[in-house]
């Protein structure tokens, strides 16, 4: 028998739901493969990765809950998790096998595979003793605002209604000023102007992104990063 899990939506009563199933798993980890790929090119390329949990749970939702018409909020976390574990050793991967070899390494492919297998091992490790404090005791002063936005994707596709319809046209939004800003390069991303009696170049990233993690974070810590 599959794992089961029981879940208390906003407004619902709490229920037993599947959670660790044959689909889920699977679709963790054809993502799981896609973020994973898409980071590492990502991050050789620019120096930087971007997280898979949100991305995850929107495709996840999108799937199971839209064309399926199938699963449940447990099983999409499932398939983030997973999908977010993924592009995690993909990372970690990237930043670091690149320094061996600039030390004149030379890495195998079960070296690397194996490199992987304990990084894993020991964030998992190092999860389960911090996890009670960091995450449940300091839930309050740590906002966490990936893992709230997650949440509410995740929220919104199992209540679906105007909820699921508010949260998924603020990812299209998003998405094609994206597009029109990188894409079609209609006007620029970063605007910036040159204030010549300070000698400085003041600029605004109009960041979709950001814009929502700062909405998340509250006025309070977003105007300390």
């Amino acid at each position: 028998m599959w794992a089961r899990g029981s879940i208390k939506c906003r407004g619902q009563k709490e229920r037993l739901l599947r959670e660790l199933t044959p689909r889920a798993i699977f679709l963790g980890l054809i993502l799981a493969v896609v973020f994973g790929a898409a980071n590492a090119y990502l991050g050789l390329k620019a120096g930087m990765t971007v997280s898979a949990s949100i991305p995850a749970s929107v495709v996840s939702t999108a799937i199971l809950r839209g064309i399926l018409k199938r699963g449940n909020i447990l099983e999409n976390n499932i398939v983030q998790t997973i999908a977010s574990a993924g592009e995690s050793l993909a990372a970690g991967v990237i930043f670091t096998v690149p320094a061996l070899i600039l030390l004149g390494l030379s890495p195998s492919i079960f070296y690397i595979f194996l490199l992987s297998l304990t990084g894993g091992i020991l964030g998992i490790l190092f999860l389960v003793p911090f996890r009670k404090h960091l995450i449940e005791e300091e839930h309050e002063n740590l906002p966490y605002p990936e893992g709230t936005a997650c949440a509410e994707v995740l929220q919104a596709g199992e209540e679906g209604g105007k909820k699921a319809a508010f949260v998924f046209s603020g990812l299209g939004v998003g998405a094609l000023f994206k597009f029109l800003t990188s894409g079609m390069k209609l006007w620029e991303g970063v605007p910036s102007f040159f204030v010549g009696g300070l000698r400085t170049l003041l600029g605004v990233d109009l960041s979709p992104a950001l814009l929502g993690v700062g909405y998340i974070l509250g006025l309070r810590i977003a105007s300390l990063v």
